[in-house]
């Protein structure tokens, strides 16, 4: 038996730990989780569980700190490391730091079964890892996609509920009822995703509707779920699977549930066969309201028709809505971020999410801002901030456009207010607008996630240094 510890930076459920440590623990090893959040003298904790394994599943931006955490913990005990995730996949780099042993590149399961496997015997030979032996790092292949995604355990979700109620007592529950995305937003990794993974299986992949049907059906007997939540990129991207699995979900399942879509996939009969079923809101990205920005530049391949069509359709059955945007986009002016919050007006969006564009290195959009010297050309990972913070990209009317940010949510939903906004990002950038910003994502995840007053409270605290 191995015993793996995972760790992560923030107050959040990631399917990826979920999923692997229901595999794991179905194949005879031991899992547990810490959260640094919300840990105290998490070394000593850590020396308790005793692990031989530490899996950091990590994200781009957290990468440096739980680097430095893994160095820290090795001069401490004698443990290897693992880094897995989004940031391990696409900076192979992480591979150099001091703390780190081995990443995962890709889908991890069956790479940490085998790991786990074959932890006193020879480790460097296995599919989708890097390790680094004898000052030498071996680069192994990806192996196939997991086809099959139904031969997978259920998430081991107790693996979060067993030590952090907060998580155990949300009332809204996320399932992804499928893998991969087919569309290649200049933002996104996952044109590059795919190219790591070419001729390696079929990139997109469902689960049989049963099978999701019985996992939801599981947690609504042993928590007090109230609201599903599917995760899928594009929840819609399959008609006929979803119009069988409402169908299904509507007899069996009879809870209110959100989903992300994308607006040019809902057509009448999806909409009304959403708002049957019990769906409750819906998310789409938007991006930018501004046509130019939102296709040449964001490749979003979206028109405004399909935009103002999806509105029309949710707001006729009743199925409330959020729009994902961006601003400090690529050659945007201030005028062209204005647009953004116009067409959300148009479509009398419910929840307005807005977020500050971060080019990720490796992107394509990130290579566009090159070419266009609007980034240096040695801009790297490292450069990157938090999404809401400020912006890296030249741009004519930088400060206005970040302050704009600020106010996105209440130039939405009170339009009345843009005379106003308009002077008030004149002014320099301060942390009162930054106060006013996080006030509105509060009120937007309150609402949406269907969270109550404390738990919205709480989630706004526990949250305060990602936003």
């Amino acid at each position: 038996m191995t015993k793996v510890l995972f760790i992560q930076d923030i107050l959040f459920e990631f399917i990826g730990p979920m999923q692997i440590s229901a595999l794991l623990k179905k194949n005879g090893h031991e899992c547990d989780l810490l959260i640094l959040s919300e840990e105290t003298n998490v070394i000593d904790k850590i020396k308790k569980i005793n692990p031989d394994i530490i899996a950091f599943s990590v994200m781009t931006g957290s990468h440096n700190e739980l680097a430095d955490f893994a160095k820290k913990i090795k001069k401490e005990i004698k443990v290897i490391t693992i880094f897995g995730g989004p940031h391990a996949t696409f900076y192979t780099d992480l591979i150099n730091e001091e703390g780190v042993d081995i990443i995962c590149i890709g889908e991890g399961e069956y790479a940490m079964l085998e790991l786990c496997n074959n932890i006193n015997k020879d480790i460097t030979k296995i599919k989708n890892l890097w390790v680094k032996k004898n000052n030498k790092i071996i680069k192994n292949e990806i192996e196939p996609l997991i086809e099959n995604l139904d031969e997978l355990p259920f998430p081991d979700r107790d693996i979060y509920y067993k030590r952090y109620k907060y998580l155990k007592l949300l009332p809204t529950k996320k399932f992804m009822t499928g893998r991969g995305c087919p569309y290649n937003c200049s933002f996104c990794f996952n044109h590059e995703l795919k190219k790591i993974y070419s001729n390696k299986g079929r990139y997109v992949r469902k689960r049989k509707i049963e099978k999701v049907i019985e996992e939801i059906l599981i947690l609504k007997k042993q928590w007090d779920m109230k609201i599903v939540r599917f995760s899928d990129d594009t929840f819609t991207l399959y008609k006929e699977w979803l119009l069988e699995f409402l169908d299904v979900y509507k007899k069996k399942v009879r809870l209110p549930f959100t989903c992300l879509a994308r607006a040019n996939e809902i057509d009448e009969e999806i909409a009304k066969k959403l708002k049957e079923t019990g769906c409750i809101n819906i998310f789409f990205g938007l991006e930018s309201g501004n046509n130019r920005i939102r296709n040449d530049v964001l490749r979003k391949n979206l028109s405004e028709k399909d935009i103002i069509n999806a509105a029309r359709l949710l707001h006729k059955y009743n199925i409330k809505f959020g729009t994902y945007n961006m601003l400090g986009n690529p050659t945007e002016s201030i005028e062209d971020a204005f647009d953004t919050i116009k067409l959300n007006t148009i479509i009398k969006t419910d929840f307005p999410f807005s977020t500050i564009l971060q080019p990720y290195p490796g992107t394509d959009i990130s290579k566009f801002s090159v070419e266009k010297n609007l980034l240096p050309e040695d801009y790297c990972v490292n450069d990157l901030t938090l999404m809401n913070k400020r912006s890296q990209i030249k741009l004519k009317n930088k400060k206005e456009i970040v302050n704009l940010h600020r106010f996105f949510f209440y130039g939405v939903k009170f339009p009345f207010l843009l005379p106003l906004i308009k002077i008030l990002i004149k002014f320099p950038e301060n942390k009162i607008y930054y106060l006013i910003f996080q006030a509105g994502v509060a009120w937007t995840k309150k609402s949406s996630f269907g969270l109550g007053f404390i738990d919205m409270i709480k989630l706004a605290w526990k949250l305060k240094s990602k936003l």
